[in-house]
């Protein structure tokens, strides 16, 4: 661990902390509380209530779900969301903003294949703690981007999807109980454990396009051993599912989407909507002379140009020309950029025509859970489980991006190359074989965009696995005191395996081969001489014996490891007035965090000795990546108290129980250093009948291993200006030129802080049994925020705002220290400058003697290198309202029925990127910081009906609308079409953005159950169920993506109205 001191705990918190130290050993030699009678009839009958604890507390008390803010995912709920997989399921959450990491990833960069990660309250994913039978997940061991930083979160999708008792998720920061990661709230599945006997169900699913057909058998054993002693069950889950494609929905099939948008946007040309991409089948090339190669064979300038001979219509004088379709189906040279509209609309690539909705997946399950009484006051348990999947997802062939790939030349003695020695000459000679040349210079073609379409589709095959054991004892103390110990120990691991990229030194070797059977041919077209004219004679498929030479696998490996030992222990500690006790609660554990993200030579870095350069890879499309591993430990302590001012025997009026309660978790890192939490809660009943709860909570989300662990690499940026230097001193240096890149992770990094705090009323009314209501506010402020660097542009703001503060302060420009060159750096962290020299004094002197004090900027040095990194940066603030309504109707003839609606209420949402940065505005957006889409409301009602063996329900899901942060337009543009309602002003970053409204969205679900009785065995106890999902056949909403809506939070409705048949038998 290092040695940077830990921060002074709260008085309060160290106050708790002592008292329950020195109450606990007391407590344990109490006395059983006193059991509760029950009202009626006086009789000598003594009923003891069970109490319990849920998520969010150690505590085991009577009526603790109502104390908490907790939604509670039941059986019924459960069963009319009829989810396929367990995204599915926390998707119908209200407080669940979208799916930040889901099974749509197709970039080699991002998570791919049975992978989802969930979103609390607009907040990153690895904010809300994801926990299985109450105890941590592993993460997943490919990191995503999220808010422009590598985020490692639990995968949802490894969870039990059968064999669920309820899941419990609250809805509040708990640091305080759980440590890192319970941010915006803790989701906590919780399997059965009483079931006795076998089940087997067999489910059936498919959409109304006749795709993505799914086929799930679940398997559950429970038994009693040991004369009773023992009791165990284990749940085996099988899941195959087809592969839904984009192209198979008529609403996404097309990348331009420009005719289903509302003006301005509803033309071609705009691509706003229309999103096909550049890198095309028929290509953008360059003709001109290669430059220098540098020591490792690599071309490092081209000078693009004309030749002499060639004509105008051929190619620009900058050496730029297109292929392009022409109105007569076949191919012409253009010298300017492809119209998106017209005819060569098509030049541009349709990428949803190989994208999916969801890949094909296989996906198995297994969970096991046994404990054993050793005595009537110690039993062992013990849980198992196992997860596997492997998905299967294509995209596109690859493609030649000199952006991102550096120049792919085609010599001139390439035989395919239209501008190269086969078909021009500077004589006009013919060619020894007789066929005709034309007059003009040989010219290289540099590639700017192609698409290689006779390259296979690239499929990515990923399998995921999962390792999960607990073993533990636990058992009971004096009086109410319970403990439980227990070991943990998990591993993840990824396997991302693509056939079908481009080593790009091999590609370009194909490319200089001069022999026609062995030369690749970028140009996926034939030319010819014809009546003195360069044509395109027709279509070329390169041979597979030519691909083969450059085509390659690129492999991506990723494990994660977490391992745990705990204890916990709780009960009465000290009674007080009116028969109550203060409860209390206390443990520790320790933790093992481990992580691994490495690619094979080639795929992540050049090998040393290889001949290319070892700090870049070989692959197309690829970034160059290092190795990365990183590994901490965790030790912590926690400690909670429950004190009851009020209650039982002892009421006043209107106040007839009042309770705080107050926790604290106190964690060291080896990595940062120390942290401690405290949460603080109240609640109060005036009347039975009616409760008030509120808390106040600190928290912290520790940087994860890939921020702080990711490899160095040093990269060279081309064309970077110094936005701050450039206009005072006319330097080239300080103009767009090149400069390094350091990119890496962050081992200074220091935890995000959040305070939390939530106020809310419960009612059951009195005069309407089985009718309860809930409201509760809710708020989160996070500073201290891990951000990207903001380069250069934060860089310049930073400093502008620095200096005109010192200004003010009455400090003259000349004397603004804004530490370059020092660690007191004014600007932004993401940029090192070089210490002042005279040089520079002299040139800021100069120009701030021609400004106004407005436009004055004190001295800095040159920029020395730009860090790509992460840092501690940003804040952001959210807060809203949850409503909640549950209603048991009275037993009615015609059956049970049950009425449950939860609503959010998004209120406010706002970030401020860097210190000194205008606020920016995320409710009601889809950006990129809000893990989905942030609308004012959302909803979700459920209605459950059963009677005797019949059994029915029915789901209603609502998305409210947003702004597209995709889709914008000027305020000129805004006010000429008069200001129609899907355009919507957003005051942000201190300036109006008018943007394009998504529409609101509304689905629903519903489903039949019959359960048979018979005498005949074979159909005896069994169910069936037909469920239809998206009744109403909804498609997602318009937006300005790919696919043209939000796949974050619309995959779900995309696949279309779902029919589904199940069949349950206990054997």
């Amino acid at each position: 661990m290092n040695s940077k001191p830990a921060p002074q705990k709260n008085p309060v918190v160290r106050a708790l902390l002592m008292t329950l130290a020195v109450a606990a050993p007391a407590a344990l030699a109490q006395t059983a509380a006193v059991p509760l009678t029950r009202d009626g009839p006086k009789t000598n009958e003594v009923v003891q209530l069970d109490t319990f604890s849920v998520t969010g507390s150690n505590i085991r008390r009577l009526e603790i779900e109502k104390v908490l803010p907790v939604t509670v995912f039941d059986s019924s709920a459960i069963e009319v969301r009829d989810a396929s997989q367990p995204s599915d399921l926390l998707t119908a959450l209200p407080q669940v903003t979208g799916l930040p990491g889901n099974e749509t990833a197709t970039l080699g960069a991002t998570a791919r294949g049975d992978n989802a990660t969930v979103s609390l309250r607009g907040i990153p994913s690895s904010n809300t703690l994801m926990l299985l039978n109450g105890r941590r997940l592993v993460p997943h061991p490919i990191s995503q981007g999220e808010a422009g930083v590598p985020t490692l979160s639990t995968n949802v999708n490894q969870l039990p999807n059968r064999g669920l008792d309820r899941i419990e998720v609250l809805r509040d920061g708990a640091s305080s109980i759980y440590g890192t990661d319970a941010v915006a709230g803790v989701v906590n599945y919780m399997t059965k454990k009483d079931l006795r006997g076998t089940e087997l169900s067999l489910r059936y699913g498919q959409t109304r396009y006749r795709d993505g057909a799914e086929i799930r058998a679940t398997l559950t054993h429970g038994l009693d051993f040991a004369k009773g002693r023992g009791r165990a069950m284990f749940t085996a889950d099988f899941y195959n599912r087809k592969a839904m494609y984009v192209r198979d929905r008529p609403f996404a099939a097309e990348a331009d989407n420009s005719s289903r948008a509302p003006a301005p946007w509803n033309v071609a040309t705009n691509t706003t909507f229309n999103l096909r991409s550049a890198t095309t089948e028929y290509g953008n090339f360059v003709l001109g002379t290669p430059g220098p190669v540098n020591s490792f064979g690599a071309v490092t300038s081209f000078a693009g140009a004309r030749p002499a001979g060639v004509p105008a219509t051929l190619a620009a004088a900058s050496g730029a020309f297109f292929l392009a379709p022409n109105a007569t189906g076949g191919i012409q040279f253009l010298t300017t950029t492809p119209s998106r509209a017209g005819v060569t609309h098509d030049y541009y690539w349709n990428n949803n025509a190989y994208r999916v909705i969801q890949p094909e997946s296989t996906r198995g399950n297994l969970f096991a859970h046994a404990e054993y009484d050793l005595n009537d006051r110690l039993t062992a348990f013990s849980d198992v489980s196992v997860y596997q999947a492997r998905s299967i997802t294509y995209r596109e062939p690859d493609g030649i991006t000199q952006s991102t790939d550096g120049f792919v030349i085609v010599p001139v003695t390439n035989p395919f190359n239209p501008f190269g020695n086969r078909f021009w000459s500077t004589t006009g000679a013919p060619n020894p074989d007789g066929t005709p040349r034309l007059t003009g210079t040989p010219a290289a073609v540099s590639i700017s965009n192609k698409r290689l379409t006779d390259l296979p589709d690239r499929t990515s095959a990923v399998t995921n696995s999962v390792y999960r054991g607990v073993v533990g004892l636990r058992g009971k103390l004096s009086g109410s005191w319970t403990w439980e110990a227990a070991l943990l120990y998990s591993a993840a691991r990824v396997i991302d395996h693509e056939a079908g990229p481009s080593r790009k030194s091999l590609l370009i070797q194909a490319i200089n081969q001069t022999d026609p059977a062995r030369a690749f041919n970028p140009f996926t077209r034939t030319f010819a001489v014809q009546n003195g004219a360069l044509v395109v004679t027709g279509p070329y498929r390169n041979p597979g014996s030519v691909i083969s030479t450059f085509s390659s696998e690129f492999i991506r490996n990723g494990i994660t490891k977490l391992g745990s030992g705990d204890v916990r222990a709780s009960g009465d500690v000290l009674p007080v007035w009116g028969g109550n006790a203060i409860g209390g609660a206390f443990g520790g554990e320790f933790r093992y965090e481990g992580y691994d993200d490495y690619r094979p030579p080639y795929a992540g870095l050049n090998p040393p000795g290889s001949g290319l350069d070892p700090v870049a890879n070989d692959f197309l499309g690829f970034s160059p990546n290092s190795d990365t591993h990183g590994n901490r430990h965790v030790a912590a302590a926690y400690v909670e108290a429950v004190v009851p001012l009020v209650g039982r025997k002892f009421t006043l009026p209107l106040i007839q129980s009042f309770e705080l309660a107050a926790s604290a978790r106190y964690e060291s890192y080896t990595d940062f250093g120390d942290t401690t939490k405290p949460k603080y809660g109240a609640n109060w009943r005036p009347v039975s009948w009616m409760m008030v709860r509120g808390s106040y909570n600190q928290g912290f989300h520790a940087p994860n291993l890939a921020q702080l662990f990711t490899g160095t690499l040093i990269r060279t940026v081309t064309g970077s200006n110094d936005t701050y230097r450039n206009a005072v001193t006319g330097l080239p240096t300080d103009g767009p030129s090149n400069r390094r890149s350091v990119a890496s992770g962050n081992r200074d990094l220091q935890p995000e802080l959040s305070t939390g705090k939530s106020v809310g009323l419960v009612l059951e009314m009195p005069k309407i049994k089985g009718l309860s209501l809930s409201i509760d506010y809710w708020e989160i402020n996070q500073t201290n925020v891990i951000a990207s660097g903001g380069g250069i542009p934060d860089d310049t703001a930073a400093l502008q705002v620095a200096t005109q503060a010192a200004l003010a302060a009455g400090t003259a420009i000349g004397a603004i220290d804004l530490g370059s060159g020092t660690a007191s750096y004014k600007g932004d962290p993401s940029v090192v400058r070089l210490a002042i020299t005279q040089a520079d004094r002299d040139f800021f002197a100069a120009y701030n003697a021609r400004q106004v004090a407005g436009n004055q900027r004190a001295v800095v040095g040159a920029i020395d290198i730009i860090r790509t990194t992460y840092f501690n940066k940003s804040q952001q603030f959210v807060n809203g309202f949850d409503f909640d309504v549950n209603y048991v109707l009275p037993r009615l003839a015609l059956g049970n029925v049950t009425c449950n609606t939860n609503w959010t209420l998004l209120n406010d949402f706002h970030a401020y990127n860097a210190p000194g940065a205008p606020r920016t505005e995320y409710r009601g957006t889809n950006s990129a910081n809000v893990g989905g889409s942030s609308p004012k409301w959302r909803g979700s009602a459920t209605l459950s009906w059963r009677r005797k063996a019949w059994g029915a329900g029915l789901g209603f899901y609502y998305i409210g609308r947003y702004t597209d942060v995709n889709a914008t337009t000027t305020q000129v543009i805004y006010n000429s079409l008069g200001a129609p309602g899907y355009i919507q002003p957003v005051f942000n970053n201190g300036a109006y953005s008018y943007r394009y409204v998504v529409h609101d969205s509304k689905s629903s679900n519903a489903y039949l159950t019959y359960r048979v009785s018979a005498r005949n065995r074979y159909l005896n106890d069994t169910n069936i169920r037909v469920g239809v999902n998206n009744v109403l056949d909804a498609q997602p909403p318009l937006s300005a993506d790919s696919r043209g809506y939000d796949v974050s939070v619309y995959n779900t409705m995309a696949r279309g109205r779902t029919y589904s048949l199940q069949v349950t038998k206990k054997l």
